[in-house]
């Protein structure tokens, strides 16, 4: 059941990007015949005005038909069709190629600005922490919860604070480490071992109002966006090849999170959404990235590109996304999807 909520999950964030092409397109006045989950033959669907809407045969993407997109469309042929993409100003058309990953970027803010103001977030500020069992702590009566506020006299303003003060050189054997718990200061007299005294940061859940989550939510999906970009640059330096992740492999872990809870579902598919942002403003011919640099071009240079010389550089650029897929697939993707979808 996991899986198929993974797929479901990966679905919608397909559909996002393709209907941010979808509503651009129509508000430059540009004339959406196809508006597709997956490729292939068309399986299910209806007609609303003039657009298609449809599920195609094969889940691998899906995609968005504006008259007049390809040279060997007609209505690229006839500059007299206000519909026509090709008859649009270059301004426009990079807006509607930019939109599908702005709303993928765009679904990842609300879904993080949501998760922390009904979920929230653990507050690693927090000094509460949590006791483990036949350590240290517990053996001098430290409890859950217990706030540490002090060790040995000096102030502790984080758990990172406590870690530090007491893995410090030429510390004492016994260490006075004072704590609130419930209302009143105690002091316990511990003896670590090693610097430790077994015991981690209790996990406090902080919700944030709107005014608080909706910046903090854009912090983190830049954040996000630098990592990945981050992780990508190492892959292709060969120093993270491994972090790549086919088809495969993504649905294993959203299904994995997707068990943990709804929470860290839409936590895994908010990261998943600005990959795919990322991903398709890479400039790579076929991407949305790689059509960009060419309206680009032509903004700056204020003539257009041969269309023809374009849209054969696209297919080329295809091909080898294709290639690239198929070697992640089988080569990253083959042994994993073994074990699971042998699971059942």
């Amino acid at each position: 059941m996991a899986i198929v909520v993974a797929i479901v999950g990966l679905g919608l964030l397909i559909a996002a990007h393709e209907a941010g092409h979808l509503l651009l397109a129509r508000l430059m006045g540009m004339r959406v015949t196809t508006y597709s989950l997956g490729f292939g033959p068309r399986i299910a669907g209806f007609r609303h005005g003039e657009t298609d809407y449809r599920l195609s045969a094969l889940p691998l993407g899906g995609y968005c038909k504006i008259a007049g997109f390809t040279p060997d469309d007609p209505a690229a042929q006839d500059p007299n069709d206000s519909g026509s993409y090709m008859n649009k100003p270059a301004w426009r058309r990079f807006l509607v190629i930019a939109a599908g990953p702005g709303v993928n970027y765009f679904v990842a803010f609300v879904i993080i600005a949501l998760l922390y103001m009904t979920h929230g977030f653990l507050d690693l500020t927090t000094t509460r922490i949590a006791v483990i069992a036949d350590g240290p702590a517990a053996a001098a009566g430290m409890q859950t919860s217990d706030q540490v506020v002090a060790v040995d006299g000096v102030p502790i303003n984080s758990f990172e604070d406590l870690r530090r003060e007491l893995q410090k050189s030429g510390a004492p054997p016994e260490r006075t480490i004072d704590v609130l718990r419930g209302g009143s200061r105690q002091t316990i007299h511990v003896r670590p071992k090693n610097g430790t005294i077994s015991v981690r940061l209790d996990q406090v859940l902080v919700r944030l109002p709107p005014l608080a989550a909706l910046p903090r939510a854009a912090r983190d999906v830049w954040a996000l966006n630098a990592a990945t970009l981050g992780a990508l640059v190492d892959a292709i330096r060969g120093r993270g090849a491994a972090s790549l992740a086919g088809p495969v492999a993504i649905v294993r872990q959203a299904s994995a999170e997707a068990r943990r809870g709804l929470a860290d579902f839409a936590s895994i598919l908010a990261n998943i959404s600005v990959g795919l942002a990322l991903f398709n403003l890479l400039p790579v011919p076929a991407l949305d990235g790689g059509r960009l640099v060419f309206l680009g071009i032509e903004l700056v240079s204020g003539r257009k590109v041969n269309h023809r010389i374009e849209s054969v550089v696209h297919v080329v650029g295809m091909l080898l996304l294709l290639g690239l897929l198929v070697s992640v697939v089988v080569f990253g993707d083959l042994q994993l999807g073994r074990r699971l979808f042998s699971r059942g």
